[in-house]
C-alpha cells in the first residue's frame, strides 16, 4: 500500500512538473524597439503589438499594429512592420517576416524584408530586439581591451580545432573561457551549443543555441542551427521558422540545405520546396 501511495506521489509530481514545463512564457506587455514603445498582447497563440510610442527612426502613428504573431514553444512568428532604407526605399513601410525568440526581458530575433534593395534599418542582417520596458535597452557587454579581444579570438580558434578533432569536451572548455573574457561573443555560446549537438545532447544544444541568439540577433549560425535541432527532434514547424530566417537573410544556401542531413525530414514538405525556389 505505501509503494502504491509513493507511485500515485511520484506520478501526481511529474504530471505537475509536465504541466509547468509546458506552461507558455509570459509575453504580454511593452517593449521598447527601433519603431518606438510597442504593446504586445495575446488571446492564446495569437499575439498582436501595438505602437503606443513612435520613435522618430519610422514614419508610423501612435495606435497602429506593428506586430502579428502566433506563438509556438518560446517563439513568436509571424509579421512585423518596419520602416525601408535604400535605394528608392527611404520614407516608406512595409510588413516583414519575423520570428522572435521569448528570452528573459526581451524578444530577440530578424525580420526579413521581400523585395530587392529595400530592407529594414535594424541589424546588419535584419536582427532586432524588443526589451521589455523598464529594463533598458539590452547593450551586448563592452568589448574587451584589444589584448583580451586576441585572447577570446585564441580561444575560440582553439575550441574549433577541438570541435574538428571532435573533442567536445575540450573545445567546450574554450567557448566556456571565451565567454568569461567578453560575455558578449555569441560565437561562443553557439559553440558550446555544438559540442552538444556532436554529443546528440538537443535539448542542451537549443539552448546554447537560443543564448547566442539572445547575445546577437544578427548572429545568423544561431538560426540555422536551432532550425536543425528542432528538425531532428521532429517540430517541423519551429524548424521552418528558423531556417526561413537563416536562409532567406543569407545565412545559408541553397546547396548547403540539400546536402545537411539534419534536414531530411523537412524536404518533403511544400513549406520547405517554397522556402528553396525562393533561393
Amino acid at each position: 500500500m505505501a509503494t502504491g501511495r509513493l507511485g500515485l506521489l511520484a506520478l501526481t509530481l511529474i504530471f505537475h512538473a509536465a504541466r509547468t514545463a509546458a506552461a507558455p512564457p509570459a509575453i504580454d506587455g511593452d517593449y521598447d524597439s527601433p519603431l518606438g514603445r510597442v504593446r504586445i498582447s495575446g488571446a492564446g497563440i495569437a499575439y498582436r503589438g501595438v505602437l503606443i510610442a513612435p520613435s522618430s527612426l519610422c514614419p508610423l502613428a501612435k495606435g497602429e499594429v506593428v506586430l502579428v504573431a502566433t506563438l509556438l514553444d518560446d517563439s513568436l512568428a509571424g509579421r512585423m512592420r518596419v520602416c525601408l532604407v535604400g535605394q528608392g526605399c527611404t520614407g516608406k513601410t512595409d510588413w516583414a517576416s519575423a520570428v522572435l525568440l521569448v528570452g528573459p526581458g526581451q524578444l530577440s530575433g530578424a525580420v526579413h524584408v521581400e523585395g530587392a534593395g529595400c530592407a529594414a534599418p535594424f541589424g546588419k542582417k535584419g536582427g532586432v530586439t524588443l526589451a521589455r520596458a523598464g529594463k533598458g535597452t539590452p547593450k551586448r557587454a563592452p568589448r574587451p581591451a584589444k589584448d583580451r579581444l586576441a585572447r577570446v579570438r585564441a580561444l575560440l580558434t582553439d575550441g574549433k580545432a577541438y570541435l574538428d578533432e571532435g573533442n567536445f569536451e575540450a573545445a567546450r572548455k574554450r567557448f566556456v573561457a571565451a565567454m568569461a573574457v567578453d560575455p558578449g561573443v555569441p560565437e561562443a555560446y553557439n559553440g558550446v551549443g555544438v559540442t552538444y549537438r556532436m554529443r546528440n545532447a538537443l535539448p542542451d544544444a537549443l539552448s546554447w543555441y537560443k543564448k547566442a541568439l539572445e547575445a546577437d540577433p544578427d548572429f545568423g549560425d544561431a538560426y540555422y542551427n536551432m532550425a536543425c535541432v528542432y528538425a531532428l527532434q521532429g517540430a517541423r514547424e519551429l524548424a521552418l521558422r528558423y531556417l526561413k530566417i537563416a536562409a532567406l537573410n543569407g545565412y545559408a544556401t541553397g546547396e548547403g540545405l540539400e546536402a545537411d542531413p539534419d534536414l531530411a525530414t523537412l524536404r518533403v514538405l511544400p513549406e520547405y520546396q517554397a522556402l528553396r525556389a525562393k533561393m
